[in-house]
């Protein structure tokens, strides 16, 4: 079984978020158009034609259809088949990250599955403000509420798992007399409430970006997306992801303005960068922070 998690794990990964993200697409979509999320067939934007199944296939259907509609010859948005490609990418992190591969245990497959809930939410409001600046209410204020529901279970079943296996060992019971359990669970206890300071640092540092640049720099939207990031990312790595996402955001703008794609005044979706920093900060944050402690 290990071998073959290793062999076709992240591949399988892969695949399965590649049709996720297909689904993901049609629900930053509909959000903006107000359509219902569930029902109803997805359409071409230019003709409105129902689209077959096989316009349906992710990636696939974009390349074999040169990237136009099959009955209008209307060009189709490269975003598409990208944000396919990035969901799969990012399914394929958790699976790297969670090392499913190496053991599959109860405990990592719910990991998995709420990580995942995590990431698709996330994507959404990458692809909400990246095709329409928009960080949407509806998506990203359930996340920041699933998210910080996950780390009180999280805290609580860590407090009731060590105390479960202090209780059953013979030596266990002697350290829970000596205050192993409590000092240990005030450890955790601390970590998020640091967490949640980061997490308002962040969302007050936005806050007042909008308020000296007057809304031009970011908008509402991006001072909770920044509260969920913390969040998800947790102390101090997500210190990391908004470094890395200022970064990012300042050579896609500078490249853009070199290219003539667009000028200074310009305005730029800042959430994908954000978002994107966040997952770099999940999965490499740690190993990136040692590296620059060795540095300093």
């Amino acid at each position: 079984m290990m071998n073959f998690l290793a062999l076709f794990g992240p591949s399988i990964s892969f695949v399965g978020g590649v049709f996720v993200g297909s689904f993901l697409n049609v629900i930053s979509d509909r959000l903006e158009s107000g359509k219902n999320i569930f029902f109803g067939r997805s359409e071409c934007e230019a003709c409105k034609k129902p689209l077959s199944p096989l316009e349906l296939i992710p990636v696939l259907s974009y390349f074999i259809q040169k990237g136009r509609c099959k009955s209008c010859r209307e060009k189709i948005s490269a975003v598409y088949p990208f944000s396919e490609i990035l969901t799969g990418l990012s399914f394929m992190g958790v699976f790297m990250w969670l090392k499913l591969f190496d053991a599959l245990t109860l405990e990592k497959m719910l990991l998995f599955s709420v990580y995942i809930v995590i990431t698709s939410l996330l994507l959404i409001i990458l692809f909400s403000d990246m095709k329409f600046m928009l960080v949407p209410d509806k998506i990203v204020i359930p996340a920041i509420l699933f998210v910080l529901a996950f780390r009180l279970l999280d805290l609580g079943y860590y407090a009731w798992n060590l105390y479960y296996r202090l209780t059953n060992d013979s030596f266990g019971k002697y350290l829970l007399k000596a205050g192993f359990w409590q000092s240990h669970v005030a450890i955790e206890s601390w970590e998020l409430l640091y967490t949640l300071i980061a997490s308002l640092v962040i969302a007050v540092f936005f806050l007042l970006l909008i308020v000296l640049t007057k809304g031009r720099g970011m908008g509402g939207g991006d001072v909770k997306l920044g509260f969920l990031i913390g969040l998800v990312v947790g102390f101090p790595a997500s210190i990391v992801a908004i470094f890395l996402a200022f970064v990012l955001g300042a050579l896609y703008s500078v490249g853009l303005v070199l290219l003539k794609k667009k000028s200074v005044k310009d305005a730029i979706p800042f959430g994908p960068f954000l978002i994107l920093g966040c997952f770099i900060a999940l999965f490499f944050g740690q190993s990136l922070i040692q590296w620059y402690l060795k540095l300093s």
